[in-house]
Formats: C-alpha cells, sequence, structure tokens
C-alpha cells in the first residue's frame, strides 16, 4: 500500500502493540532483568521506573515494587498506571492507608473507565477495612496514644446507650449519634470526629472486654482519637411511644463531666428532642451559634421515624461488615422516605462496598485488557519499557517498516516490472519501441521514489 498516507489514531495503535508485548518475555525474572538494564542504562527515565514496579508487583516482589512505584508516582503524580500498581502492591501488603492514598490517585489520573469504577467500589470496601485496621493498631499504641491530651476543640460522640423494654428500638444507638455528629460539625470552631472512625475504635475496645461497652470505654476511645471532650448520650424509654435523650459532655483527660442535656419527647417527634439536646450540647462546649448555624441544626433529616429507624439498623449492620443487610436497610429507609438523603449516600456506599469486595487484583487487570494503560502493564510483563500506552522503540522500528528509506526505494525501482512496457531493460532485455507521435522516453529514468507516511498520535500525558 505504499503510496498511501498511512494514519494511525492511538487506540489502534496500542492495541498493536499490546499484541506484540504479550509475545516478548513473560518470564518474570527474564523481565525484570531487562528493566533493570533499563534503569541502569537511564536512572532518570520514570517509564523504566513504573515498569519495573509493575514487574516486580507481577512477580510478588512487594517491597521493591512499593519502592519503584512510589518513585515514579513522585516523579509524575499524572501517572495512573504507578498509582494503580502502587494501590495493588500496597493492598497486597496490607497497607490498606497506603492502598486508599494510591486508588484516590489513580481516580484522578487514570484513564481505564472500568477500572475507575473498580477502583471506587473497592474504595469503599477498603475504607471500612482500613478503620477497623487503625483501630486495632491504636490500641496496641494505647500506652503511648492516651498519655497524650486531646485537643479540648476535638470532640468525639461514642453510640448512645439504651434502655428501655422495646429491643427494636436498639439500633437508635447509633442513629442518634450519628444525628448529634452531624449537628456538632455545624460549629466550624470544633473538629468532630467521625462516626466510623469512633466506633470502629469502640468495637475494637469491646472485643478486648468480652463486648462489655461501658462509660469507661468511651473515655478509652476519646484518648486513642486525641480527642479531648466526648459526648457520652443515653436513650431512655419512658413509655412505649416516648422517650428521653440525655447526654453528658465528659472532659477526656480527667473522666469527669463538664456539661449536661436533656430532652423528651414522643417516638414521632423525637428528632425535635434530638435538635434541643444538640443546642445544649454546643453551649456546654463554649459554641455560640449563630443564626444560619441553628437554622441548619434545626433542620430534620427524614418526615418518618420509620425510615430513622430502618436507617439506624443499616449503621449497625454497617459496622459489623454486612453491607448486604446495610444495604437492604438503607432501601427501605429511602423507599418509606425517598426524600432521605442521608440514607441514600449510605446505600451509595453500601452498595459500592457489597461490589468492592468481589474486586480482586486479577479483575482489574483484567479490565486493563486492549487498553492504552494494558499496554503499559503488558509491557512491563514482558520486560519493555512502554510510556504512554507506546513501547519505546517498538514505535521506531513500525514506522521504519511502514515508511521504507530513499535508498531502499531506489533498489526496489530497479528491478523488472511485468506491467505495460518500458523503454529498456524489459523483462529479457526486450526493447520495445514507443507508440508513434509520442517522444520515446528517456534512455536512464531517476529512480521511482514510493512512500508510505505513518502519523502517531500520542497525547500529552
Amino acid at each position: 500500500m505504499l503510496g498511501t498516507r498511512w494514519s494511525y489514531g492511538l487506540p489502534a495503535l496500542t492495541l498493536w502493540l499490546a499484541g506484540c508485548a504479550s509475545g516478548g518475555v513473560r518470564d518474570p525474572n527474564a523481565a525484570i532483568a531487562r528493566l533493570e538494564a533499563a534503569r541502569a542504562k537511564n536512572p532518570n527515565a520514570t517509564a523504566a521506573i513504573r515498569s519495573l514496579g509493575v514487574a516486580y508487583y507481577s512477580a510478588k516482589r512487594y517491597p521493591e515494587a512499593r519502592a519503584a512505584l512510589d518513585t515514579a508516582r513522585l516523579r509524575d503524580p499524572r501517572d495512573g498506571v504507578a498509582a494503580l500498581y502502587a494501590g495493588l502492591t500496597a493492598e497486597a501488603q496490607q497497607d490498606l492507608r497506603g492502598a486508599k492514598d494510591a486508588y484516590t490517585a489513580y481516580l484522578a489520573a487514570g484513564r481505564t473507565p472500568k477500572v475507575r469504577t473498580q477502583i471506587r467500589q473497592r474504595l469503599a470496601f477498603v475504607n471500612r477495612q482500613e478503620l477497623t485496621q487503625t483501630a486495632k493498631a491504636s490500641l496496641a499504641a494505647e500506652a503511648t496514644l492516651g498519655a497524650t491530651a486531646g485537643d479540648a476543640k476535638t470532640v468525639a460522640v461514642p453510640p448512645f446507650r439504651f434502655s428501655g423494654s422495646d429491643t427494636t428500638l436498639l439500633p437508635l444507638e447509633r442513629g442518634m449519634a450519628d444525628l448529634l455528629i452531624t449537628d456538632l460539625a455545624t460549629a466550624k470552631e470544633l473538629t468532630v470526629v467521625e462516626r466510623d472512625r469512633m466506633q470502629a475504635i469502640v468495637d475494637e475496645i469491646a472485643l478486648t472486654q468480652g463486648n462489655r461497652v461501658d462509660d469507661a470505654t468511651a473515655v478509652r476511645a476519646g484518648k486513642l482519637l486525641r480527642a479531648g471532650r466526648i459526648v457520652q448520650g443515653g436513650i431512655s424509654q419512658t413509655a412505649p411511644t416516648a422517650l428521653q435523650l440525655n447526654a453528658a459532655v465528659v472532659d477526656v483527660p480527667t473522666a469527669q463531666a463538664v456539661g449536661s442535656a436533656s430532652a423528651d419527647e414522643q417516638l414521632e417527634k423525637l428528632f425535635d428532642a434530638e435538635k434541643v439536646l444538640a443546642i445544649q450540647v454546643l453551649q456546654s462546649l463554649g459554641v455560640t451559634l449563630s443564626v444560619a448555624q441553628r437554622e441548619a441544626i434545626e433542620k430534620k433529616p427524614t418526615r418518618s421515624f420509620a425510615a430513622f429507624l430502618a436507617y439506624s439498623r443499616g449503621l449497625v449492620a454497617e459496622d459489623r461488615g454486612d453491607f448486604d443487610a446495610a444495604l437492604r436497610s438503607y432501601q427501605d429507609a429511602i423507599r418509606i422516605d425517598p426524600g432521605f438523603l442521608r440514607a441514600t449516600a449510605r446505600q451509595s456506599q453500601a452498595s459500592a462496598a457489597v461490589s468492592g469486595a468481589q474486586v480482586s487484583s486479577n479483575s482489574i487487570e483484567q479490565s486493563l485488557t486492549g487498553t492504552s494503560e494494558g499496554s503499559v502493564a503488558n509491557g512491563a510483563k514482558s520486560g519493555e519499557v512502554v510510556s504512554g500506552g507506546t513501547s519505546i522503540g517498538t514505535v521506531n522500528s513500525t514506522a521504519n517498516n511502514l515508511n521504507p528509506t530513499q535508498s531502499g526505494n531506489q533498489t526496489n525501482s530497479q528491478q523488472p516490472t511485468t506491467g505495460g512496457t518500458t523503454g529498456t531493460g524489459g523483462i529479457g532485455g526486450t526493447t520495445t519501441n514507443p507508440p508513434p507521435n509520442q517522444t520515446p522516453p528517456p534512455t536512464t529514468q531517476p529512480p521511482a521514489t514510493q512512500t508510505g507516511r505513518v502519523v502517531i498520535v500520542v497525547p500529552r500525558p
């Protein structure tokens, strides 16, 4: 097809190169040796460092993979492949915080839509695992963490404690703490510990105490979280359809109460009681609310107590790691009150966590197949340095194959031809006269030039 203008878009070229790479070196040690040599030749080549990190990961040499990939990420924060494989490596090392950081970076820089979806789902699952891991680590370092007083403006709210005959209301322990945390966070001068972090610490302490949770547990959790104050809340069933809410603001270093609040109401007006409680707690914490802040606090999360109870059941299920049950509870809450935005947000998180639990390193790598990022990874596993989805060295050889040199064309043009007639040098050396009234061609002709052109489109990173 000489004489034709060749134009390759990046996806088509990438697929071709991926096929070439897949046929190269597949022995992990041989691939690593080739890439180590490439890095030694050019120590500052980010693509070589990243490719070496991917090859190390493929060979399960995780510490070396992490070092190479982190170096590549530092040199080029927009390198999605380096971020992705850094996350996979961190997970393999059980460094869930590092995995979260790398996966989040991939969402900002990654180019493969299906993988981006998988990583979002995986993050929801990893986040829950990381909370538990962090709680265990905090408990193991309790002697050190507990010795340092927390900031008085950092506030933690452990789950409320329910007392009453109707055990179906027990999930309100989690729901009311969640509501109060949201309302306290309205005060910008306070740093309010996330509910999930607090719950993970409380749950971990409870495991060491035979699942026993008491006031001392909350103070202990506050110390581990570096909180200066905790709000210990209680829910008392005073009648079949009436509840009383109470709270004590406790100074963590001394374990002494420095403020209190209370409110009681019928079940269907429970949110009114919680708002009264929240405002009293903020006053005990020394916060003066603006009109706008007070209005924000007074907004109710839902119109329905039944929807809130279903939401609270979802929190309980999520805290024990049962995302399927949590998802069903949040869906129940939304069915009862479609305008319950908090339930909608939690439902999305639970749904992502359910899907994320099924995401694996293998499924992620399979989703890279046929993509520019896939060609980078596939090339690395074959011992090839690939930059931006295009193999260095392979492109040049491809271009040369499709765009012959001038000397080569000249040589080819001097070969005998079989079509038409020529002035001299025809097949068998026969000379044919030109047609009448036509100027004979010159005895010698310049060699015919046959060219091809390759246009390679590589987007800027």
